[in-house]
């Protein structure tokens, strides 16, 4: 089965900040009638499941507005215009973690809320890991956690971890090491 697509009529812009845009799009739905799709402008970011000599996940802790909490991620972070995936994952790496890792496996990726939102997440795997720190962004304050894989799977079980890219990373790394 085939979905039609729903062709844009009209878009117009309802706000540009620094890290997202806001659209209203005037669609043409296959019945003919015509609808508003609000659209976040977001563009690409990366994730990633970086495992220390130890075999643990370096994961982080920072506080995200949003929804008023501090919440356990993988370390992530958007492209700079021009940046490449793997520049952006090595550059969130040294930020958030303080380490490089010498090992960066690419594994796909994934949109982040495609019901709304435009961003894409590249997806990696980083080993042997090396310590080098860049200054993370001013107005981030992020704390490095290790865990382990057993503890992060209960962390996913208890809801500990919560956010969609962490849980889709950890799930994708878990699996592919299964089989």
């Amino acid at each position: 089965m085939s979905i039609p697509e729903e062709p844009t009529l009209a878009s117009r812009r309802i706000y540009q900040g620094r890290v997202v845009g806001l659209r209203i799009d005037t669609v043409r739905l296959p019945n003919g009638d015509t609808s508003d799709r609000e659209i976040v402008e977001h563009g690409s970011s990366i994730v990633v499941v970086p495992i220390d000599d130890q075999g643990r996940i370096l994961m982080v802790r920072q506080y995200r507005k949003a929804i008023e909490q501090a919440l356990l991620e993988l370390p992530a972070g958007g492209m700079d215009p021009g940046e490449t995936p793997e520049g952006a994952a090595l550059r969130e790496m040294q930020e958030e973690t303080g380490f490089l890792p010498r090992k960066l496996e690419a594994l796909g990726g994934f949109y982040s809320a495609p019901g709304f939102c435009q961003e894409y997440l590249h997806l990696f795997l980083a080993t042997d890991l090396t310590p080098s720190k860049l200054a993370h962004d001013h107005d981030e304050n992020i704390e490095v956690e290790p865990v382990t894989w057993d503890q992060a799977m209960a962390m996913l079980d208890s809801n500990e971890i919560r956010d969609a890219k962490s849980v889709a990373g950890l799930l994708r790394v878990f699996a592919r090491n299964k089989s």
